[in-house]
């Protein structure tokens, strides 16, 4: 649970490296979390990162950081093909035995004041699937300087529980919504997916309990990105969604809602990096996993209810 939980999945995840960290994120900037990879470099493991690249484009700290910090140490840094207009699967892979992922980027301001959510899986069949996948985003992408390919494949997908974008993210993530009897909790960060916003208003024409987390405007939109996601939050409210925001101020005790999950009936928790925007399940790269790990639901579940309790109901 972030910001509470800090780094410590991150800085215990690293230590048990013993000959490579494959990571494939939206932002590799925290100074700490670097620090983390240079101690497994410094042990002899062999360390890649492929960052978005149009957030390495945007923030000079991240690309001051990564090339002091871990360049300059031995690690290998990789760009994101621009076929995806955002590559955000934020998965760190620790040689073939455990896989890190969630919500969160790797930025100091994650730790500071955004509430996210980190777990680790050794399921072999997901840390099958997500070595192939990394294998294959790496021949993609390309060096800081150099020119990518001109495409970039998905390989196959198992399980059916692993959701891919844009492989098999808007159809998984659909499915998980209709299961939904009683109750569906969801966060996102950003609104405007218009075949998933009609899965909630199905819910709750279903007679389903629909609650959903958000932030009132989005960090680093567009104009026109926070225009669709106030009016996504308007038409969810009219029909019957319970939509309640977080901000426009934000802090540690107040964090930012950037969280990307979802609660289905007490017995399905979804967590990672594919939220209801636009193009996040179909044009971006992006990961997420559904679990029915009875302590990883409930812990979703008894988070939910903090957050939803102490924001604002959407007007």
């Amino acid at each position: 649970m972030l910001p509470e939980d800090g780094r410590r999945i991150y800085r215990e995840a690293f230590a048990l490296a013993e000959q490579q960290i494959r990571i494939e994120i939206c932002v590799l900037e925290d100074p700490k979390i670097l620090a983390g990879l240079r101690d497994a470099l410094d042990r002899g493991v062999r360390v890649r990162a492929i960052v978005d690249r149009g957030k390495y484009e945007a923030l000079e700290p991240e690309r001051q950081n990564l090339a002091a910090e871990f360049v300059a140490a031995g690690g290998e840094l990789h760009l994101s093909n621009p076929i995806f207009p955002r590559s955000f699967p934020k998965t760190i892979l620790i040689d073939s035995k455990l896989l890190v992922y969630g919500s969160a980027c790797l930025d100091s301001t994650t730790f500071a004041q955004y509430r996210d959510f980190a777990l680790s899986s050794t399921d072999p069949t997901v840390l099958r699937t997500i070595r192939r996948l990394f294998a294959n985003d790496w021949a993609y992408s390309a060096p800081v300087g150099q020119e990518p390919p001109a495409f970039n494949p998905t390989p196959p997908v198992e399980p059916p529980e692993l959701l891919i974008a844009p492989r098999n993210a808007a159809s998984g993530m659909a499915d998980l919504y209709q299961q939904a009897e009683r109750r569906l909790d969801v966060y996102t960060e950003e609104l405007g997916n218009a075949a998933l916003e009609s899965e909630l208003v199905a819910a709750v024409a279903r007679g389903v309990i629909v609650r959903l987390i958000t932030p009132v405007q989005v960090n680093g939109a567009s104009e026109e990105q926070n225009r669709q996601h106030t009016a996504s939050i308007q038409a969810l409210s009219a029909a019957g969604v319970r939509v309640r925001t977080s901000g426009p101020l934000e802090s540690f005790d107040a964090p930012y809602m950037h969280a990307r999950a979802a609660r289905v009936d007490g017995r399905l928790a979804y967590v990672g990096s594919i939220s209801l925007s636009p193009d996040s399940a179909t044009l971006n790269r992006e990961m997420g996993l559904i679990e029915d790990d009875p302590t990883i639901v409930a812990q979703l579940g008894r988070q939910f209810v903090k957050d939803f309790r102490r924001l604002t109901p959407a007007a």
